[in-house]
């Protein structure tokens, strides 16, 4: 709309309004980013969007090289809360955590679908599932389905199809077993490498790692250790902790900075460098490689309710 107008006045030579309406258009490109669509990326208020690829980073800044913060998994929903350029400003509807998405990597729902999304109740709770989802290939935009592996704690809808925000859905998956435990799904992550930012078996951090592992089992954590540290209920003492306890390290100023499960009395399972297991007594995290306490305990909390 803007082109033309200024091709038109060009032509009639009105030199003034010309370079009024060329300033105008110069704020509103700066204003709305450098993409052609940026003039479509009005959003309405409480706007939601569900993750359509297996994990879609998060970053801090709107920018590729800006670093990871977190990741969003298949099916997760997050609230757009305001666009820049293709680049999305988005809290995650899981744990509330905040950053920049590129907007290619989900999918915009009405009120209506993102009710039904959240109502999925399906969790992948093996290190990958594989499903099918459609994409647009052929010359005459007719759709195929093509394969895709989604990660331990995409969620997936309960129907094996499923057509939402115009993406088709197909899976085999049942209904997880209600019996899964806390332990065997820790141990599916165990060697993982560490990646900040990361929540899938390719790369994950330590609060990342317990995060996934818990929500397969029902249990919503929050993103970060030190936000974890405070849900639950606190273990006073080392010697009342149970397997499945969320295990806090705290640094000199006593800020919490490392979290993992407890897998026996005597260690547990972090996300340090990798998915590990180490010694763990009252004084702290034990590193059998180096041979030296490399984390002081700072709190132990439950939140397993049993499972």
């Amino acid at each position: 709309m803007i082109f033309p107008r200024l091709l038109f006045l060009i032509a009639t030579g009105t030199r003034k309004r010309f370079r009024t309406l060329i300033q105008v258009s110069l704020c509103l490109l700066i204003l709305l980013g450098d993409t052609p669509f940026a003039f479509s990326n009005s959003i309405r208020p409480n706007m939601k969007a569900f993750i359509c690829v297996p994990a879609s980073p998060i970053r801090k800044q709107a920018a590729d090289e800006s670093e990871i913060v977190n990741q969003a998994l298949f099916g997760e929903t997050v609230e757009i809360l305001q666009m820049q350029g293709h680049w999305a400003k988005v809290r995650c509807c899981y744990d509330g955590y905040e950053g920049y998405m590129d907007s290619k990597q989900y999918r915009r729902l009405t009120d209506e679908e993102a009710e039904k999304v959240e109502a999925w109740k399906l969790i992948v709770t093996e290190q990958f599932a594989q499903i099918a989802v459609s994409t647009a290939l052929k010359a005459d935009g007719t759709g195929e389905t093509a394969p895709m592996l989604v990660p331990m704690g995409a969620r997936l809808p309960m129907d094996s199809v499923t057509t939402i925000a115009g993406l088709e859905i197909r899976h085999s998956l049942a209904p997880g077993d209600t019996s899964v435990s806390l332990l065997g799904q820790a141990f599916k992550f165990l060697n993982a490498p560490y990646l900040w930012g990361g929540r899938t078996i390719m790369g994950l951090d330590c609060s990342g790692f317990t995060q996934v592992v818990y929500k397969t089992v029902g249990i919503a954590l929050k993103r970060d250790a030190s936000q974890q540290v405070r849900q639950g209920v606190e273990v006073a003492r080392f010697e009342d902790a149970r397997v499945g306890d969320l295990i806090f390290f705290a640094n000199s100023k006593g800020y919490i900075i490392h979290v993992g499960i407890l897998i026996s009395p005597s260690t547990i399972m972090h996300c340090s460098g990798r998915v590990r297991i180490d010694r763990v007594d009252k004084k702290g995290l034990y590193n059998n490689e180096l041979g030296r306490y490399t984390h002081n305990l700072a709190s132990i909390r439950r939140v397993t309710d049993g499972k």
